[in-house]
């Protein structure tokens, strides 16, 4: 991902953190859909890599890696590319499960999705923090830049 622009406060990105946060769990569900536990917790795991996204993208040392996303976003793509994504894969992410639910898919086929996109998105948010990434707090620094 990347460093934070030396004009930009700590507070000033934690307030924006926390407002992208609560637009995505706001825009990744509705209100006439039920939503499951597992789509829930996926939705919470999605809004912290949104904002783990959201801190590397401030961060000149970091660059998104990921392919797909990277293809979508860019390696340093700005805030509101990472919250366009964020919330277009969020609200992807619901329709699909709808759809299986709706459609009375086979429980495996539902349970693969949910458990599979959970496992990976999970993965993704404990590597961030890895590698040094951090959602509400200053990422680790990298050795070797020193922009």
């Amino acid at each position: 991902m990347f460093p934070r622009h030396p004009s930009q406060s700590a507070f000033v990105r934690h307030v924006r953190s926390q407002v992208a946060l609560i637009c995505l769990l706001l825009l990744g569900g509705c209100q006439t859909m039920e939503l499951s536990s597992q789509e829930l917790s996926w939705q919470a795991l999605h809004a912290m890599d949104i904002a783990q996204t959201l801190s590397a993208a401030d961060d000149p040392c970091y660059q998104e890696d990921a392919w797909l996303t990277q293809k979508l976003i860019g390696k340093q793509p700005s805030d509101a590319e990472v919250l366009a994504w964020g919330i277009g894969t969020a609200i992807g992410h619901m329709m699909v499960s709808h759809t299986l639910d709706v459609m009375n898919a086979p429980q495996w086929l539902q349970k693969a999705f949910s458990y599979g996109t959970l496992s990976y998105t999970g993965y993704t948010v404990a590597n961030n923090y890895d590698e040094g990434v951090r959602a509400f707090g200053d990422n680790k620094d990298v050795s070797g830049c020193y922009l």
